[in-house]
Order: C-alpha cells, then sequence, then structure tokens
C-alpha cells in the first residue's frame, strides 16, 4: 500500500513552490471555488494556501474561503499568474493549495475498488457518487490514473475530500491491508463487476455483511481471474449498446448496494 504522504512544508505553505502540477509532487491543488470549500471543510489539515484571482474578490464563494481561510490559519492570496500556471485551460476563482494523503479503509465499511482505471473524469464523477451515497472508502489498483490530479480533483467537485483513498500494487495486496487491519476478508461480501457475472437483479445485495464492489479497467474490464472471487455480477441491458461506461456501472452497482443496506 502507498504509505500516506506527510506535508513537508509548514502550515502558511510558503516553501511550496506554485507550479504546473506533476504527479511525483507531494502536494496538488483543487480548482475552483466549491471543490476547495469541501477541502477546507473536510481535510483543513492538507490544506496549506488559498489562491484567488483579483476578479473574483466579490464572488460570494470567494468571500467565504475568505473566511474559512481566516478561521484556519492558512494564507489567503491575489495571484493572477499563479493561476494561470495551475490550471492555464479554464478560467477559476480559486485553487486551494493541499498536501496528498492516503489512509487505509475502514474494515466494517463497504468499499469500491477501481482496477486500473485510466480516465481522470471517470474517477472523479465515481467519487463524486460514492459521496452521494455515503460510500466513503476507495481503493485504487495501480497503475491507475492519478487521483489527485487537478483535473480529477475538479471532476469529483471536491468529493474527494470526503473519502478514504487508498491505493495497491494488487487486489491481493488490498485483502492483505484488510485482513492486517482485523478484518477478516472472508466475513465480507465481494461483488465483481463482469460480463460473465449473474444478473445483478437475481444477486442478494442484502447480507447485511460489509461489502466490495470491484469494477475493472474502462476499455479491458475486469480479468477473468476475479471470476472466482465472491460473486460476480452482471448489469444486463438491451443489446443496442455493447457495455455501460465505467462511472455508469459503478453507479447503479453503488445505489443497489445502498438500497439493500439501508
Amino acid at each position: 500500500m502507498t504509505e500516506k504522504i506527510q506535508p513537508k512544508t509548514n502550515r502558511d505553505g510558503g516553501e511550496i513552490e506554485i507550479k504546473p502540477y506533476k504527479r511525483d509532487f507531494a502536494h496538488s491543488y483543487s480548482c475552483g471555488v466549491f471543490p476547495t470549500c469541501e477541502l477546507a471543510m473536510n481535510k483543513p489539515e492538507l490544506l496549506k494556501k488559498i489562491i484567488v484571482t483579483k476578479n473574483s474578490l466579490e464572488n460570494a464563494g470567494v468571500v467565504k474561503l475568505r473566511s474559512i481561510a481566516d478561521d484556519l490559519g492558512v494564507p489567503f492570496v491575489t495571484d493572477d499568474k499563479a493561476m494561470a500556471r495551475i490550471y492555464p485551460k479554464e478560467n477559476v476563482y480559486a485553487a486551494g493549495v493541499f498536501m496528498k494523503s492516503f489512509e487505509s479503509p475502514e474494515r466494517n465499511r463497504n468499499h469500491v475498488v477501481l482496477v486500473n482505471p485510466s480516465d481522470m473524469g471517470n474517477l472523479g464523477t465515481i467519487m463524486r457518487t460514492m459521496a452521494a451515497f455515503e460510500m466513503f472508502d476507495l481503493a485504487l489498483i495501480t497503475p491507475c490514473c492519478d487521483v489527485y490530479n487537478p483535473k480529477t480533483v475538479r471532476a469529483s467537485m471536491g468529493a474527494v475530500f470526503r473519502l478514504r483513498i487508498s491505493q495497491y500494487e494488487s487486489f491481493e495486496d488490498y485483502l492483505k491491508q484488510l485482513e492486517k487491519s482485523g478484518g477478516d476478508e472472508c466475513g465480507r461480501d465481494f461483488f465483481p463487476f463482469m460480463l460473465d457475472g449473474r444478473p445483478i437483479e437475481e444477486v442478494d445485495f442484502g447480507s447485511g455483511k460489509a461489502a466490495t464492489l470491484i469494477l475493472g479497467n474502462e476499455a479491458a474490464g475486469l480479468p477473468e481471474s476475479f471470476l472466482g472471487v465472491g460473486r460476480p455480477v452482471r448489469i444486463m441491458h438491451a443489446d443496442t449498446v455493447d457495455s455501460l461506461n465505467l462511472p455508469v456501472a459503478a453507479a447503479i452497482g453503488i445505489y443497489r448496494l445502498r438500497k439493500n443496506n439501508y
């Protein structure tokens, strides 16, 4: 499992150079007023600085961010050039500078495992759906797209800051983490989403156990080895399309699990 990244700067964020994002940075940026508010309210310990544009100071959301910054003791600066470096392709009023962090999943909670997701927009949408239905534990199997890329954060509308996110080199490493945390993986339901699975309408999602929904890469889906994991399921649909996209499939699974367990 990827170790939690520890902040390397002081609270004022002065040692963090504001430059175009790269995956190997220990920090990233929340671009937009709403994602930055989500960051400040849900993961304030990660927030190092708030940057806004000069023409945004009367915006109601920016005024709220200024108040939040004052309450947290976080620098609030006006810097159009820095904003252009952070997110050059779209006009945004505000951005938060934050330290990346990974956490182990809660062992008695429902989880979503995404195996090699490759699209940042899809990943952001899935995180937003998870937050909407109160599933807060996401495990990513690498290689995968960057969960903390500003584009992913923006696609999630800040929902990324409501989740516990972990990364593993394999699904087996995820299972080992469950054992390490004191959870017996045999007491958990696993639902891989596969073309050879049983129709989802025929599968009981209401056992009362914690469950893990497992979804594969947008193009390839899950490897055949997942047919031996838990109870594979298939979302049935008309043959007018060959498949549903990943966020839609995830949303159906998340909703089905929520409906049968609450």
